[in-house]
């Protein structure tokens, strides 16, 4: 340590102070007695950058998970406010709710109220558990930054009082909680990237985030070409898009069907068409639910395949039930013709 203080002096580096905590280090000991805490970390620097720099600012910030706390010098004496996640025009289900213990409670309750006391479709009391959901995560939950902040201000003050067994247990308690919520925040922006390659690790929400936004920019259309080879913008984009796609989904009969098909070969046998004739059963109906990406696109009522996935011993019984009515000849909710069309640019 003598060493180091002479070599501070011979360079010319002075403690350059700090704002927080003074305290740098802590072992994070779950009893009181054997609670350390010290300050380790420090900035130093010359007074030729300090006469450059006269507006620095040393901040002793968030520690998150490690036992040191991070020392940042601003050159420019200000920290940039973080703007949170912006939100979707349609409602969808966000898979950080499945953290919180409420989610299960408040599906169940509004799948009951909407199948049994209401007599809803699959389709209705989707969409009224959708409904639910939304309500409690605004009005409930809040905004998951301003939670965040919220538990870091208090994990902060806890951090600066004297040490007990209170302290300990509070501090422990916060910590636990700030964590939750970070796993929520990186579910949140993982979910928005579609990234399906990268899984566990440590957190990758700084880069979840990156790829969400270039994503979105990329897939951003600003100008569509009509037939006629006029380009178009806003608006008028809107009845390019319709006309193409009605005339694109707009069925033609065919009159001479049957001598189609007089000169195709027959490839189907008796047994392979035995089993193309037999009925549905339950059990492909939860094969073809496993097989689909628990975060893949939604339809228009905002589910992923994940919550059915996560809830299917709630929902299970009755999108079964609708199912194989429909596959074994029922007729077919109108809401199932629903769709959403997505444009998406050509790459270059």
């Amino acid at each position: 340590m003598d060493k180091f203080k002479e070599a501070l002096e011979v360079c010319g580096l002075d403690d350059l102070g700090f704002v927080g905590d003074p305290f740098t280090w802590r072992n994070h000991s779950h009893t009181a007695d054997r609670y350390v805490k010290e300050r380790l970390d420090r900035a130093v620097a010359s007074e030729s950058w300090r006469q450059r720099f006269p507006a620095f600012k040393v901040m002793n910030v968030d520690p998150r998970h490690s036992d040191h706390r991070p020392v940042i010098v601003d050159t420019h004496g200000g920290v940039g406010r973080r703007k949170g996640p912006a939100r979707g025009s349609l409602p969808r289900f966000e898979a950080r709710w499945l953290e919180e213990e409420e989610c299960r409670g408040i599906v169940e309750n509004a799948w009951r109220k909407g199948v049994h006391l209401e007599g809803k479709r699959v389709a209705g009391a989707v969409k009224g558990v959708l409904g639910e959901l939304v309500d409690w995560s605004r009005n409930v939950l809040g905004d998951l930054e301003k939670r965040i902040c919220k538990i870091k201000k208090e994990l902060e003050l806890c951090r600066r009082t004297d040490i007990s067994v209170q302290q300990v247990r509070r501090e422990e308690m916060l910590r636990f909680k700030l964590s939750r919520l970070e796993d929520q925040k990186e579910i949140y922006w993982k979910q928005r990237a579609h990234v399906s390659w990268l899984k566990g690790g440590d957190r990758n929400t700084k880069f979840f985030h990156s790829f969400a936004s270039e994503r979105k920019r990329m897939n951003r259309v600003k100008r569509l070409r009509r037939d006629d080879g006029v380009v178009v913008e806003e608006e008028a984009m809107k009845e390019v898009a319709t006309n193409y796609f009605t005339s694109l989904f707009t069925s033609s009969t065919c009159t001479r069907m049957n001598e189609l098909l007089e000169h195709v070969e027959p490839r189907v046998t008796d047994a392979m068409n035995e089993m193309l004739c037999a009925q549905f059963t339950s059990k492909e109906v939860v094969e073809a639910l496993d097989s689909i990406g628990d975060l893949k696109a939604p339809g228009l009522d905002g589910m992923h395949s994940l919550f059915y996935k996560k809830f299917w011993d709630i929902v299970g019984e009755k999108v079964t039930e609708e199912v194989l009515s429909v596959l074994n000849g029922g007729p077919m909710p109108a809401e199932w013709n629903e769709t959403c069309i997505v444009l998406i640019p050509k790459s270059q």
